[in-house]
């Protein structure tokens, strides 16, 4: 007897974006890291038991003509996850408008590390790695699998053979990797003297619809500020400050 028809699917969890970016970007974005990441202004805000992460400027990155390259790559990660939602008609009748809430710079050094944590304020999260030195392997017996320097998601503990429930990336220089601002990631330290430099950035988005103007998705908060009390708006209250 023939069974037909048979299908396996895959129809939960977190979608990520892993895009590989050229020479051509990368080289004015670490131009820009190194001039800005001896602030280290931004370590107050975030998880990381790193000492050098810095703030990145909204000009600096209009001025290298990189800017768009994080809006594209967002508003192809949107229409990926509408499409794999079945929803292509209402991308379709949508407008879509992707606002960078904030971007920083991440040096990473030996013994230096980020624990589990996630994002807030935004729908989508990032990291795009500039600079991955070499690293001293720890060499202990029987332990081959050595995750020193990779960024580790987990969505679920229920890991088997029929379910996987982290995600683990070795990162390159130019490897970009999207993902839902409320996907928990990690990552570990390594052992060597370089930088692994890298770059995250938090983009959140809005839908409006072409025919009536209306938001339809995306980022709800403060809608009825935006409107009557822009001024409090944090996307704004950081644009002002790149502008000082």
């Amino acid at each position: 007897m023939e069974i037909d028809n048979v299908q396996v699917v895959k129809p939960f969890g977190p979608l990520i974006l892993i895009a590989q970016l050229p020479e051509g970007v990368i080289k004015p974005l670490n131009e820009i890291v190194d001039v800005i990441k001896d602030r280290k202004d931004m370590g107050a805000r975030l998880a990381g038991v790193i000492e050098t992460e810095s703030e990145i400027p909204h000009s600096m990155l209009e001025e290298k003509k990189v800017m768009n390259i994080f809006h594209a790559l967002s508003r192809s990660y949107l229409e990926q996850a509408y499409l794999n939602a079945g929803l292509h008609d209402q991308w379709n009748a949508m407008n879509v408008k992707t606002q960078m809430q904030s971007i920083w710079s991440v040096s990473q050094y030996e013994n230096e590390y980020n624990p589990q944590h996630n994002h807030s304020h935004c729908q989508i999260s990032a990291v795009l790695y500039l600079k991955v030195p070499a690293m001293k392997p720890r060499n202990i017996p029987n332990k081959p699998k050595e995750k020193d320097g990779q960024i580790e998601f987990t969505f679920c503990t229920n890991e088997s053979i029929f379910t996987t429930g982290s995600f683990v990336a070795r990162p390159k220089p130019g490897m970009c990797l999207l993902f839902p601002n409320s996907l928990y990631h990690q990552v570990y330290p390594f052992q060597g003297s370089g930088e692994r430099r890298s770059i995250a950035f938090n983009m959140a988005f809005k839908g409006f619809s072409k025919s009536s103007g209306v938001q339809v998705a995306g980022d709800s908060v403060n809608l009825y500020n935006e409107t009557n009390h822009a001024e409090t708006i944090p996307w704004k209250l950081i644009e002002q400050g790149y502008h000082k």
